[in-house]
């Protein structure tokens, strides 16, 4: 069978991933079959090339399009190692919730991701963990205060769900249209430009893989909605959020099942496609 016309880009945590952040060795031999066939498989994740390879090892030999990072501020190519069409915060925008966080939050905790490295002012509490899945060498730590505000691609807050609600209650208030908002579980903030997000992300790598293929997305969280909304095909696992259930066009097996292969043997069977 030819996959020839398919795409497929999931989101990793909580979908291409198990629960417990592995491989699910199914999924690995449904792409390599995919691949095989044809297909084109790439990730659409909140991570950025430099704590992917905590996830997937090599993504070269896993990949075989440019990924969709940081929820869609860029794509980044692999094979070539650099990234394809970012998008920045506006620096004004980024120095004003920064001096809002110092002096509302002064405990609040938060990592800035830029084309280059990560930004982090601590490496205590609940970043101990997140800084662990970096590439060597790529984190710096300072004053907030003290980073460039013009290379932030997404800023990501981290607490206690009913903080990270209030929090991004009054941001909105405060920031309205000039930043987007989203989440990839309840104790995250991701805030970005306005217009970054996964399908925007989609669209751009269409454009470089050819526009007529049919774009098969997978996810499981709020992160991902406008992914899937965007998509030919709209696909989750079972332990996705009720709300995205709701928007795709088929739920299939649990994250740690392996939901690629449950799409790729659908595939082979004809039972989904067009």
């Amino acid at each position: 069978m030819d996959f020839s016309r398919y795409i497929i880009a999931t989101d990793l945590d909580g979908t291409f991933l198990g629960p417990d952040g592995k491989f699910v060795e199914r999924n690995i031999r449904a792409v390599e079959r995919f691949r095989q066939r044809g297909g084109l498989f790439t990730v659409s994740t909140g991570r950025v090339h430099l704590n992917i390879r905590d996830a997937i090892g090599d993504p070269r030999a896993l990949l075989s399009a440019p990924c969709v990072m940081c929820n869609g501020a860029y794509l980044y190519d692999f094979f070539e190692e650099r990234a394809l069409e970012g998008s920045i915060m506006e620096a004004e925008t980024v120095s004003a919730l920064i001096a809002f966080i110092k002096k509302a939050y002064p405990e609040l905790q938060f990592r800035v991701s830029t084309p280059t490295d990560l930004r982090v002012e601590r490496t205590d509490g609940y970043l101990t963990r997140d800084l662990t899945r970096y590439d060597e060498g790529s984190v710096l730590v300072s004053p907030a205060l003290d980073w460039p505000t013009d290379d932030w691609y997404k800023i990501v807050f981290r607490g206690e769900p009913e903080l990270m609600q209030s929090l991004r209650a009054e941001l909105q208030s405060r920031f309205g249209d000039q930043i987007f908002m989203t989440a990839s579980d309840s104790r995250f903030l991701e805030v970005q430009a306005p217009g970054v997000n996964k399908a925007a992300g989609l669209e751009k790598l269409r454009r470089i893989c050819g526009g007529d293929r049919i774009l098969i997305a997978c996810g499981d969280y709020e992160n991902d909605r406008e992914m899937l909304q965007a998509a030919d095909i709209a696909i989750c696992p079972a332990n996705a959020m009720t709300e995205i259930k709701e928007i795709c066009d088929y739920t299939l097996c649990h994250c740690g099942e392996g939901l690629i292969g449950d799409i790729v043997e659908l595939l082979e069977k004809g039972e989904i496609g067009k």
